[in-house]
C-alpha cells in the first residue's frame, strides 16, 4: 500500500465500517443491562430543533363549577390555568481513531484489519453507552447545570430528611433535587415545585424490603393511577410505552427472598425457587418486572423507582442522533484518521404526579 493517499484510506475505512462481517472476541461490559440506550434507540421521542423542549401542563383548573339556584347571578371567570415545561437539549459524542500506520500494518490481513477497526468502534461505543447510562440515574451537577441531561432523581424527588422529621413520610411530597454537588432546588424544568404542589411527584420512606415494603409499593400504585373524567377527552397524546420497576441489586435480592418467601409452590429441588427460574430470575411488582441497576448500587437509599414512559419521555433531535461522521483526517495529526458519533437529547417529564413514583429508606 505504498504511496496510498489518505483520501483513499478514508475511504477504505469508511467501506468497511459500514459492512464489518461477523468477527468473535469477547467484551468485559461495565452494566447488566443498558437501560436507557434500549429506551433511547428504541422508544425514544423524536423532535426536530429548536432552542430547547417545551411542553405545557395545566396544574389547577380555575374553579367556576358549582351549584346554583334558580335566577342566581353568573359572574364567569377565566384564569391562566397552564405553564410551561422547559427542558434544555444537552450534546454528547464519542469517537474512535486509527494512525495510517495502523491500517498499513494490518491491509494485508483482512481479519486482522476488520478486527482492528471494529474493536476501536466497540470502544467508542460502549464509552458512549456507559455515560448514557450513568447519567440516566443522576441528576445534573447543579441548578444552572446544562451540560448534563436530567435523569430519573431529578424528576423523581425523595422526602427530605425535614419532611421526614415533620411527620411526612408518604404522598406528594417529593419536591427538592439533590443535586450532584450536593446543592438543592425545588424548580423542576421550570416550575417551582414548592409553590406548585401538583407538580411534586410521590415519594415514600420504608425502612425494610418486607410486607410494609409491598404495602407502600400498592399505595404508591393506587395513588398515581390518574384517570380523566369519563365525560373529558383527554388532551395528552400518550404514547405507546410501558412502565418499569428499577432498584439497586441488594433490593432486588430482597425482592427475591420476600418472594421465595412467600411462594406456596416453590419446588424443595429448586434452590433458587421455582418461580424465580420461570421468570428469568426476577421478580414482578403489580405485574411489572423489577430490574435491578447497578448504577443505584451506591446510593445507600436503597431507592427503588416505577417510571411510567409514556410521561418520562427520552427525547432525541430528529436527525442528530447516533449521527456517524465518515472517517477524516487533520493537519495538527496528518497520519490519524478519526471517526466521530455526535447526539443531542435529554428527558422530559410532562406529570410528576403521574410519571411513577420513588420509595427509599
Amino acid at each position: 500500500m505504498a504511496g496510498v493517499k489518505n483520501a483513499d484510506l478514508a475511504d477504505l475505512l469508511a467501506t468497511t465500517l459500514e459492512d464489518l462481517p461477523k468477527q468473535e472476541f469477547e467484551v468485559e461490559w461495565d452494566s447488566q443491562d443498558y437501560e436507557f440506550c434500549r429506551i433511547y434507540n428504541k422508544d425514544s421521542l423524536r423532535v426536530d430543533g429548536g432552542t430547547s423542549i417545551v411542553r405545557n401542563v395545566m396544574l389547577d383548573h380555575t374553579g367556576n363549577a358549582r351549584y346554583r339556584r334558580l335566577y342566581d347571578t353568573d359572574t364567569p371567570a377565566v384564569g391562566d390555568t397552564q405553564v410551561q415545561i422547559t427542558v434544555p437539549w444537552t450534546q454528547l459524542s464519542t469517537d474512535y481513531s486509527w494512525d495510517k500506520l495502523e491500517i498499513k500494518r494490518n491491509a494485508n490481513s483482512s481479519k486482522g484489519f476488520v478486527n482492528l477497526l471494529k474493536s476501536r468502534r466497540i470502544d467508542g461505543l460502549w464509552s458512549l453507552a456507559e455515560l448514557i447510562e450513568d447519567r440516566g440515574w443522576k441528576t445534573p451537577q447543579n441548578a444552572s447545570d446544562d451540560l448534563y441531561p436530567y435523569g430519573v432523581p431529578y424528576y423523581l424527588n425523595q422526602l427530605t430528611a425535614a419532611q421526614i422529621a415533620a411527620g411526612t413520610t408518604s404522598g406528594f411530597a417529593g419536591q427538592t433535587i439533590v443535586y450532584q454537588d450536593a446543592s438543592t432546588g425545588t424548580t423542576c424544568a421550570g416550575i417551582d415545585a414548592s409553590t406548585q404542589a401538583k407538580w411534586n411527584n410521590y415519594a415514600a420512606q420504608y425502612t425494610t424490603v418486607a410486607n410494609d415494603f409491598l404495602a407502600k409499593a400498592r399505595r404508591a400504585f393506587i395513588e398515581t393511577n390518574f384517570q380523566a373524567p369519563y365525560f373529558i377527552t383527554d388532551p395528552a397524546k400518550l404514547r405507546a410505552a410501558k412502565k418499569g420497576c428499577y432498584c439497586n441489586f441488594d433490593t432486588l435480592v430482597a425482592l427475591q427472598e420476600l418472594l421465595d418467601d412467600r411462594d406456596d409452590n416453590t419446588a424443595p429441588k429448586d434452590m433458587m425457587g421455582g418461580v424465580l427460574a420461570r421468570i428469568g430470575m426476577t421478580v414482578m411488582i403489580n405485574s411489572l418486572p423489577v430490574l435491578g441497576i447497578p448504577q443505584l448500587n451506591s446510593d445507600t437509599s436503597d431507592p427503588f423507582y416505577c417510571i411510567d414512559f409514556k410521561r418520562f419521555i427520552p427525547v432525541v433531535q430528529d436527525g442528530y442522533w447516533m449521527e456517524e461522521s465518515e472517517p477524516m483526517y487533520d493537519k495538527s495529526q496528518h497520519t490519524v484518521f478519526t471517526v466521530f458519533l455526535d447526539g443531542s437529547h435529554n428527558n422530559l417529564c410532562t406529570s410528576r404526579r403521574k410519571v411513577g413514583f420513588v420509595l427509599h429508606k
